[in-house]
């Protein structure tokens, strides 16, 4: 099976999970993360990152595995260990970059040649085994302990330290973003039913606010606002509801009051079965604003990308 045959049933299959939970009144992001945090490659030490972040710790949660570690066959047998026999693996997508050049353009006053290419992106499917499934392997399982205060107090640096972090409003008794000012609105946090409640709530906010044009630029120039039940709101919600899911990993914060009432489901339903990509385009681009918020370096993930090819290679034209 070609990769992008592959890639495609990858996402028929998570999606139809994902429905499935929906269906069943299940919000799978709402599921708590474990006190590991971030899944994380046992082999490499690195965090997995995007959507193979939100789909392992589901995995985790849902086997009930001690810890939202993973590796692949190969990994674990580098390490003198070997999955038991039976135990059937989980995908998880990494992406080949190569530089297509297709013809040059020459300078006309220095005439050096310059290359014309474009970038092709190869998705790769690869099974990981979590550390419970592997055996005659030693890996120390050491979850950082955080007190209560502790949590809050990395919540509130996570927000005060956002790079170039739009305005923060207190007040009211609404929370949202609103592009056009680049404010994010919040109530006080003694009207919220518990200060996890309040901080959720704020990452929420604080994804959103990402798309602005001098962060990440996920809005689109001059366009009109999403309304509530649309497919770019839902698809927006369900980023930011991601994005804020990977911030409570990031904290240890367990936080089960983000938004998921019976009118939120049943937009999430119609877009992610309209479009099987989106739980995958979601997770990366939730990733991506979580990361920017922390300020996190590509360094500390487990590559969602492979290393781009060293040549370029020639197409045809």
């Amino acid at each position: 099976m070609k990769a992008n045959d592959k890639f495609s049933e990858l996402q028929e299959k998570v999606t139809n999970e994902i429905v499935a939970l929906l269906e069943s009144g299940t919000v799978a992001w709402h599921k708590p993360w474990t006190s590991y945090g971030m899944p994380q490659n046992a082999f490499t030490q690195r965090n997995y990152d995007g959507f193979n972040a939100f789909y392992l710790n589901l995995i985790t949660i849902s086997k009930n595995y001690s810890a939202p570690y993973f590796m692949t066959f190969k990994q674990a047998s580098e390490k003198g260990g070997n999955v038991r026999k039976g135990e059937k693996g989980y995908q998880v997508v990494f992406w080949k970059i190569q530089r297509i050049v297709k013809g040059t353009t020459t300078d006309t006053t220095t005439g050096e040649e310059t290359d014309n290419f474009y970038k092709k992106f190869t998705p790769f499917v690869w099974t990981v085994f979590n550390i419970d499934q592997i055996e005659n392997i030693n890996i120390e399982l050491t979850a950082p302990e955080r007190a209560d205060n502790q949590i809050l107090d990395n919540c509130q640096v996570i927000i005060e330290d956002m790079p170039n972090r739009p305005k923060l409003q207190i007040g009211g008794n609404e929370a949202f973003y609103r592009p056009s000012t680049d404010t994010v609105q919040m109530p006080q946090i003694a009207d919220f039913e518990s200060s996890a409640a309040y901080y959720g709530t704020v990452f929420h906010e604080f994804v959103h606010s990402t798309g602005h044009k001098s962060r990440l630029n996920r809005f689109a120039e001059n366009e009109s606002p999403a309304f509530f039940g649309s497919p770019e709101y839902s698809k927006e919600e369900l980023m930011a509801e991601l994005g804020a899911a990977f911030l409570c990993a990031h904290t240890g914060l367990i936080n089960n009051t983000i938004q998921g009432s019976a009118a939120y489901i049943k937009g999430w339903l119609k877009a992610l079965k309209n479009d099987k990509s989106l739980i995958f385009t979601a997770a990366n681009k939730a990733s991506k604003a979580a990361n920017y918020i922390i300020g996190l370096t590509p360094d500390q993930q487990e590559p969602t990308e492979a290393e781009p090819s060293k040549e370029p290679i020639r197409a045809e034209v």
